[in-house]
């Protein structure tokens, strides 16, 4: 079997411990075995408290971020994206601490950003131990929903692909809204939705959905047949993902053997890992609106 030249990691979180410098060198090994570009998912408006930061970031990410990330203040900066050198960083806006007021993107399309995710938790997720936007912001689902759609909205003017995280079991019927309002502009659902069956009738329905693996590889060592099964099946809308913090290239580098092994077709594997990572990201940039002030 032919190994692969080059990969993409389709959600990666800019969340590290210790110096950023440090973090950036320990990359180097991750390029040397093919990754080529991530989508760099970019936090931004954090509030100053890194308490409240933690409440809206699963618990099991707490220890991917320390005191030196928050005294660095670079986390929420596309710059920082720059910095990673040889690795194509495209830098995505997580929207989760705005807040209605803050809602104009236009200034953070100026900064660079170049695509939208959206963490849609309008409630508490118990789960991932995240308190929601209710608790958060004291903000009803209603509220939350136009907000939403606000920034989405903005996002496709400007030509932005866009993340959208959502539990498919629980909000699945806005989240198909969205998409249908915005026939042939591409979405990633990533982590198959949480929940495969629900996510394969959005894949057959909708042709600007995408989604990734992103988070599953526990579940796909458990179960490699089914999930092979479903990925061979949606090859041309599966993307390679982990959601990795930036200081976890050992995580994405334990994705890309899994899947290399895992998927033995070499030209449905290169789709995975590479043509639908590019495909995705070229579909707007000829109409997406060019940034400001770089």
């Amino acid at each position: 079997m032919t190994m692969q030249t080059d990969f993409y990691d389709a959600h990666v979180h800019f969340l590290w411990c210790g110096s950023f410098e440090t973090v950036r060198h320990s990359w180097q090994a991750l390029i040397d075995k093919g990754l080529t570009g991530i989508a760099g998912i970019i936090k931004v408006n954090p509030p100053p408290d890194p308490q409240k930061f933690l409440e809206f970031i699963p618990v099991s990410y707490h220890n991917q971020v320390d005191s030196s990330f928050f005294a660095e203040g670079l986390g929420a900066k596309v710059s920082t994206a720059e910095r990673l050198g040889d690795v194509e960083v495209f830098p995505y806006l997580d929207c989760r601490f705005i807040e209605a007021r803050d809602a104009d993107l236009t200034g953070f399309q100026r900064t660079g950003f170049r695509g939208l995710k959206v963490l849609y938790l309008p409630e508490e997720d118990a789960g991932m131990g995240i308190v929601g936007w209710e608790k958060f912001f004291g903000r009803s689902e209603s509220e939350s929903q136009a907000l939403i759609v606000r920034m989405v909205d903005q996002a496709v003017s400007f030509g932005w692909p866009i993340i959208f995280h959502a539990n498919l079991n629980e909000y699945g019927d806005f989240t198909i809204d969205i998409l249908q309002a915005h026939k042939g502009h591409p979405f990633i659902i990533p982590h198959f939705g949480f929940s495969r069956r629900i996510m394969a009738t959005f894949l057959e329905r909708l042709d600007n959905c995408y989604s990734d693996f992103s988070s599953l590889l526990p579940f796909m060592r458990k179960d490699p047949q089914k999930y092979l099964e479903f990925i061979t099946t949606f090859q041309d809308r599966i993307l390679f993902g982990t959601d990795a913090t930036l200081g976890q290239p050992g995580l994405i580098a334990e994705y890309a053997d899994f899947i290399i092994h895992l998927i033995r077709d070499e030209e449905t594997r290169n789709k995975i890992m590479i043509d639908n990572y590019r495909h995705f990201h070229r579909l707007l940039l000829q109409s997406s609106v060019a940034p400001q002030g770089l």
